[in-house]
């Protein structure tokens, strides 16, 4: 097992998730959220007449999740498919997924060990379609942080676009987030990786609205981790499959590992961001300190949208005007 495509976000080294003794022998009952390129190549396993080599990982997983009993959730994988290709594509492909979900875990070890080359369709269950459809009536138009990581990725691309070193960019970034919008950490230690020397390859895969949007979902994503783990019963653990590296990377750095108390947690940020940003500049620390600096002031009535009153009208009014400065800045200089 790839312990790099199965993560425990409270210890993202530990190869401990890929041991199945672990959940044999313990009472705790363990989730496992899946990303979207997962959920698709799950399909891809049910779908393809012959499996080629780089879908044996998620063979591998979809195995090992089975017989550990371990219960696999698409997340917002389908809110994605939704918004990009549109609800009726994102049902059907939901029941895709349920069926490939419960194909017998023996046929995924086959095909992880190249033993078969595709699963018989005799072996595959139909699902109806129709499960998105009522889950979208109780689900709002956009996600709560989807459109706010799309303003921030937007916001430092319209600051590097102006001629701003990297640092500069995410110092006027924080200052900006303060004085004007929402925060989220994901965004920012994603952002903080992207614009340091630490930067993984394709975290933005183009500086277009569809690099933005992809971006943004792999926010929600790690924040959606965030919330299932706060929000679940404590006897439920959630883990994470994914093989973004960039995801892995925002994770590790927001999430604080269980056997960490605060102090070791913010040491271990001071010592990543200080290799991201240079050990003698002191970029890194300034950087965490912006941080803590907001975290402390979030609720000051001198920032704008606590002024307003998280009012619908004044978010909608900065989306514009970040989304018409992001047009002249960004994407004018790509045509």
């Amino acid at each position: 097992m790839n312990k790099r495509l199965l993560i425990d976000p409270l210890d993202t080294e530990s190869d401990h998730p890929c041991r199945l003794v672990n959940y044999t022998q313990n009472y705790q009952e363990f989730r496992c959220l899946l990303d979207r390129n997962v959920v698709s190549y799950l399909i891809s396993l049910t779908a393809r007449h012959e499996v080629k080599s780089e879908l044996r990982y998620t063979a591998a997983l979809q195995a090992f999740l089975n017989i550990a009993e371990i219960q696999s959730d698409p997340g917002l994988a389908y809110h994605e498919y939704m918004d990009s290709s549109g609800i009726e594509k994102a049902d059907k492909e939901l029941a895709l997924f349920r069926a490939a979900d419960n194909v017998n875990a023996n046929y995924y070890v086959d095909l992880a060990l190249g033993n078969i080359t595709s699963i018989p369709k005799v072996a595959i269950n139909t699902f109806s379609n129709g499960e998105l459809f009522d889950k979208a009536k109780q689900q709002p138009p956009k996600l709560k942080y989807f459109e706010a990581n799309k303003l921030c990725v937007k916001k430092a691309l319209i600051l590097k676009s102006c001629g701003y070193t990297d640092y500069q960019v995410m110092l006027e970034l924080v200052d900006w987030v303060k004085d004007e919008y929402l925060f989220t950490a994901p965004a920012f230690h994603f952002l903080s990786i992207y614009f340091s020397s630490k930067r993984i390859s394709n975290m933005l895969k183009s500086h277009s609205l569809a690099g933005v949007d992809n971006a943004a979902w792999d926010l929600c994503l790690v924040q959606e981790l965030i919330s299932r783990n706060k929000n679940d019963p404590t006897h439920v653990r959630w883990l994470l499959s994914t093989f973004d590296k960039a995801i892995k990377a925002t994770i590790d750095l927001a999430f604080k590992k269980y056997y960490e108390d605060i102090d070791s947690y913010i040491s271990r940020l001071e010592h990543s961001y200080s290799e991201m940003w240079g050990r003698k500049n002191g970029h890194g620390k300034r950087l965490l300190k912006k941080l803590s600096d907001f975290r402390n002031s979030a609720n000051d009535e001198s920032r704008n949208i606590v002024k307003y009153d998280w009012s619908s009208e004044y978010i909608l009014s900065l989306r514009e005007s970040i989304d018409n400065e992001f047009c002249d800045k960004v994407l004018a200089k790509q045509s």
